[in-house]
C-alpha cells in the first residue's frame, strides 16, 4: 500500500497549473508586444510556478504509480514543499505588484488578478497534499517508515549493541544501567584464599 493522495486533488493541481500557464503567458504576451518593458518579475514566477507544478504532478501522480521503484521518498517530500513555498511566495508577490499600481483595468490586469486568485488555491491544495502525506507518514512510522514504504531506499538496520558477550562465561548475556556488568542471577568471585558465590539479584 502507498501513499495515496485522492485523485480529484492531483487533478486540480495539473488543470489549474495549466491555466495559471495560460493566464501568466498572456500577460507576459502583452508586456512584450505592447510595452518596452520586460514582464513583471512576479508574473514570469507564477509562470514558472505553473510549469514546476505540472511536472510536479506528472511524477507524483503517474511515475511513482506506474513505477514504484523510481519513486525516491526524497524527491516526494521535496516537491511536495518546494510546490508549496512556491506557489504561496508567487500569490504573495503578485498582490503586492498589483497594490502598488496606480491603475489596473482591462484583460491583462483581469488575467493578473485571476493568477492570484488561483494561486492561492493552488497554495491550499499543495498544504492539504503536505498534510496527507505527514499523515500517512507518521501512520506508518515516521519519515523511517515512509522512506521504507515508498519502496526506493531500504533502510538497513545495524545491530543496535543491546546485547554484551562475556568472555569469561561464551555466552550472551543481558546488561543492566544500575548493574554495568553481566547479570546471571549469581556469579563466581575470587577472592584470597578461594572463591565464592556472591549473589547479584
Amino acid at each position: 500500500m502507498g501513499f495515496n493522495i485522492p485523485l480529484p486533488i492531483r487533478v486540480f493541481q495539473a488543470t489549474f497549473s495549466v491555466v495559471i500557464i495560460g493566464l501568466s503567458g498572456f500577460v507576459a504576451h502583452w508586456y512584450n508586444t505592447n510595452t518596452a518593458y520586460l514582464p513583471p518579475s512576479p508574473i514570469s514566477f507564477l509562470l514558472f510556478c505553473g510549469v514546476y507544478s505540472l511536472l510536479s504532478v506528472l511524477y507524483l501522480g503517474l511515475v511513482s504509480k506506474l513505477f514504484p521503484k523510481t519513486s525516491n521518498p526524497y524527491a516526494v517530500l521535496s516537491l511536495e514543499i518546494t510546490n508549496l513555498l512556491f506557489w504561496f511566495a508567487g500569490f504573495a508577490s503578485l498582490s503586492v505588484f498589483l497594490s502598488k499600481l496606480l491603475f489596473c483595468r482591462g484583460s491583462v490586469c483581469g488575467a493578473a488578478r485571476a493568477d492570484v486568485g488561483i494561486a492561492v488555491c493552488l497554495s491550499i491544495s499543495w498544504i492539504v497534499t503536505v498534510a496527507l502525506l505527514a499523515r500517512d507518514a507518521i501512520r506508518s512510522g515516521g519519515f523511517e517508515g515512509f522512506r521504507n514504504h515508498v519502496g526506493f531506499l531500504r533502510h538497513r538496520r545495524s545491530g543496535s549493541g543491546s546485547h554484551h558477550r562475556s568472555p569469561s562465561m561464551g555466552s550472551t548475556v543481558g546488561m543492566s544501567a544500575k548493574h554495568p556488568m553481566p547479570l546471571p542471577t549469581a556469579m563466581m568471585m575470587k577472592k584470597e584464599g578461594g572463591y565464592s558465590q556472591v549473589s547479584l539479584a
